[in-house]
């Protein structure tokens, strides 16, 4: 089994302005930079083997900047993390974006089912070259969300700059025991066949957050005496836990 942790780059300018920035290669601001520093800090000290990311610069300086400071070597950068293109919304504000299209079917966007298809893709990549790895992948919001809501069969939409979500992979089994820093008491799963994609509601696709109080939370850091959940874990109260 190998472990993932998908971590989103951090702040840009166009994060704070609202700017739809999806494939536009945007940098960090000075606050995304300081986010990168602090993007582990949440969770326990954790044995990564490594540190890749997407193409895309922002998240490539956020994964120079953990591996750095972590004292963890990069391993590259995958096409298959980059965000998803929005086509018409690049470089316009979300507001006005939204008004044109509701229901984000923006001209010349990427299809929901071509980004799961090499998002997974790249995910099993991961998988085949470390395959008992602890690998950090810094990518980009959108798309970890479609992935973590495809896995997981449920309204994911959302995520803050730098928070952290574990994927835990097999040939045939998936499961998520983290969403964006928060741990869950039982991860959700996905059991599949040997390459298949998962199903992705078009309804999950709003902007919208997490709202803990649906989550099924853990005591603890999933990252705490850490163990794959095919291994029996310790049952926990329903608690918060970033």
């Amino acid at each position: 089994m190998t472990l993932i942790g998908l971590v989103r780059h951090g702040q840009t300018d166009w994060n704070l302005a609202h700017i739809f920035q999806g494939a536009s290669d945007v940098p960090l601001n000075a606050t995304g930079v300081e986010q990168a520093h602090r993007a582990l800090d949440s969770t326990p000290e954790f044995a990564w083997d490594g540190v890749m990311s997407s193409p895309l610069i922002r998240a490539r300086l956020t994964a120079e900047v953990i591996a750095t400071d972590h004292s963890l070597p990069l391993i590259g950068v995958h096409e298959g993390f980059r965000e998803v293109d929005f086509g018409w919304a690049e470089g316009k504000p979300s507001a006005e974006a939204y008004a044109a299209y509701p229901e984000r079917d923006f001209p010349d966007r990427e299809s929901v089912d071509a980004v799961l298809e090499r998002v997974c893709a790249a995910v099993r990549d991961v998988s085949a070259q470390h395959p008992d790895g602890r690998i950090l992948v810094v990518a980009h919001g959108t798309l970890i969300r479609y992935l973590a809501s495809a896995v997981a069969q449920r309204d994911f939409t959302s995520l803050p700059n730098t928070s952290l979500t574990l994927l835990e992979v097999s040939p045939t089994l998936w499961r998520v025991p983290m969403i964006a820093g928060y741990s869950l008491r039982e991860p959700f799963e996905w059991a599949h066949e040997e390459g298949a994609l998962p199903r992705f509601d078009p309804a999950w696709d709003a902007p919208s957050g997490i709202d803990p109080a649906t989550l099924p939370l853990a005591e603890r850091s999933a990252l705490e005496e850490y163990r794959p959940t095919t291994e029996k874990a310790p049952s926990h109260t329903a608690e918060e836990s970033r």
